[in-house]
């Protein structure tokens, strides 16, 4: 028994059909779809050669469809409307109407940086569902190499096969000091200033403590640690409740500055500090993740300068 050939099937057999059937006429069913009619006529019959049976009777001008084309249509028209959504979502994707991000940061950001920006990103974008969550270095290291997030912002040496590293931002360690103290009226402050002043460290566990001891060991200075925290918003709390000085990495020192909790200045010599843009390496950014990053960017470039 013959069996029509249902593999040649085409979306551009059904649209036509669809079109005839909605139109009446298979003139107006080619201006409805901006072809010729001879087109028209073609897929629908190679349309009714695929399903082995007649989908319209010819009545001059007029085209009829056959019960068995009003049955065909009915799933049709589902599979359009299908469509038309899978359309409406690809334009909301496209116009950023519509998406996710899934960000991990270091605390020095994720704590009021990075919040600012997904602000002015939640403006630009409102669609766009920003998800952030706050770990340490290495924790955000773990998480762009699971490829499941977007963008990851630390401060790392360590490198990993599945994820890209690069600088985004440099700039200086800076001090910070309470309000009113004596050394806010130096522009900067050397490592001499801070002998025997009582101090606030970063925890032994943090890298850049080391850079810190040799800031002061090159010197022969010796602050007096008065306690140690691993958080620069830790310490600069610290340090705004009077209870010493500290260098803290560029951004919480220039957020709590302009808050006007601390008092903030430059070191000399400079001690360096980088933060870093971290990429799941097995998949391209997307475009909101790309629009994103211009935000970052734009904002350090405001904050530090860079």
């Amino acid at each position: 028994m013959y069996r029509p050939m249902l593999h040649r099937l085409t979306h551009r057999q059904l649209e036509a059909f669809r079109a005839v059937i909605e139109t009446g006429k298979i003139t107006a069913a080619a201006d409805m779809l901006g072809t010729t009619q001879p087109s028209i006529s073609r897929a629908v019959s190679d349309l009714e050669s695929a399903a082995g049976f007649a989908l319209f009777e010819r009545r001059g001008r007029q085209v009829v469809p056959t019960s068995e084309a009003l049955a065909l249509y009915e799933e049709v028209e589902r599979s359009f409307v299908g469509l038309a959504e899978i359309s409406r979502v690809i334009a909301d994707i496209r116009d950023f109407r519509k998406g996710s991000l899934l960000i991990a940061g270091m605390p020095a950001l994720a704590l009021k940086f990075l919040p600012d920006v997904i602000a002015d990103f939640a403006r630009a974008e409102p669609g766009i569902v920003v998800s952030l969550r706050a770990r340490s270095s290495q924790a955000v290291l773990r998480h762009l190499s699971s490829q499941q997030f977007d963008l990851g912002f630390a401060a790392i040496d360590t490198d990993h096969p599945a994820v890209l590293r690069r600088a985004i931002c440099s700039s200086p360690m800076r001090a910070v000091m309470p309000i009113g103290h004596f050394l806010a009226q130096k522009p900067s402050l050397e490592p001499a200033d801070f002998h025997e002043q009582p101090f606030i460290a970063l925890g032994h566990e943090i890298s850049t403590r080391s850079e810190t001891d040799l800031f002061f060991a090159s010197a022969k200075t010796r602050p007096r640690i008065v306690a140690e925290a691993q958080l620069s918003a830790s310490i600069c709390e610290l340090v705004a409740s009077g209870t010493g000085l500290s260098i803290v990495e560029p951004v919480t020192a220039i957020n709590f500055a302009a808050a006007g909790k601390v008092i903030s200045r430059p070191l000399h010599p400079e001690q360096p500090f980088r933060y870093d843009l971290l990429l799941p390496a097995l998949r391209e950014p997307s475009r909101a993740a790309a629009r994103f990053l211009g935000l970052v960017e734009s904002r350090f470039a405001t904050l530090l300068g860079t």
